[in-house]
C-alpha cells in the first residue's frame, strides 16, 4: 500500500507539472529546439542499503517538452557502512535505462522545474554467483534546474524507481525499488 501511495503521488506531481501553462514566452535558448546531453551523479536506495550510480541522458527538446534516452550504472566500489557492496559480500552489478519524457516549466530566465518519467529495463547480476536477470523499471521524478550560461546548467532531482519482475538469487522487486536523488550537469547545443 505504501508503494502505491508513493506511486500515486509521483504520478500526480508529474502530471501537475506537465499541465502548467505553456503559452509563456521564453527568453534565451530555453524555448528553442535543441539537442541535450546530461551527465548524472545519483545516490539511490538499493537492496536494503544505498548505492552510487553514474549515468547519462541524451535527447531532443522542443517547446519545453523533451524526449530522449537515459542510462544509469552502479559504481561498484566497496565503501563500507550502508553502501550496497559491503566488505565480505558478493559484488552486485546493476544498471538500468530506457526512454524518458519530460516537461519543463520556466520559473524565471534561469530557474525551471521539470517533471519526468523514464520507462525501461534493468539488469542485475552478482560477480561471483553467475547468471543475471532482466526486469522492468519505471522512474517518475522532478527536478529543479539552474541555467548558468546559454549552453550549460545544473540540476537537482528526486524520484522513485519501481522495479517489477526481479527473479534472481536473493533479490526481489523491493531490492531495486526506492527513492533516489541526483545532481545533473546539463549541456545543450
Amino acid at each position: 500500500m505504501k508503494n502505491f501511495l508513493i506511486a500515486a503521488f509521483a504520478v500526480f506531481f508529474t502530471v501537475h507539472l506537465s499541465a502548467q501553462d505553456i503559452s509563456s514566452t521564453n527568453k534565451g535558448n530555453d524555448g528553442l529546439d535543441h539537442f541535450y546531453i546530461n551527465l548524472i551523479g545519483k545516490a539511490a536506495a538499493l537492496n536494503d542499503g544505498w548505492g552510487l550510480l553514474g549515468g547519462m541522458r541524451a535527447g531532443y527538446s522542443t517547446n519545453n517538452i523533451s524526449v530522449g534516452l537515459v542510462g544509469h550504472g552502479l559504481i561498484p566500489d566497496k565503501l563500507g557502512g550502508s553502501y550496497v557492496n559491503q566488505e565480505g559480500k558478493d559484488e552486485l552489478h546493476f544498471g538500468y535505462g530506457g526512454a524518458e519524457a519530460a516537461y519543463k516549466y520556466d520559473l524565471s530566465d534561469r530557474f525551471s522545474l521539470t517533471g519526468m518519467i523514464m520507462i525501461g529495463a534493468g539488469r542485475a547480476d552478482y560477480k561471483n554467483l553467475g547468471g543475471y536477470d532482466y526486469f522492468f523499471i519505471t522512474e517518475p521524478g522532478a527536478a529543479i534546474n539552474y541555467q548558468l550560461i546559454n549552453w550549460f546548467g545544473l540540476g537537482c532531482s528526486a524520484g522513485y524507481r519501481f522495479a517489477s519482475g526481479v527473479n534472481y538469487a536473493d533479490l526481489s522487486d523491493a531490492s531495486f525499488s526506492g527513492w533516489s536523488t541526483s545532481i545533473d550537469f546539463n549541456f545543450g547545443f
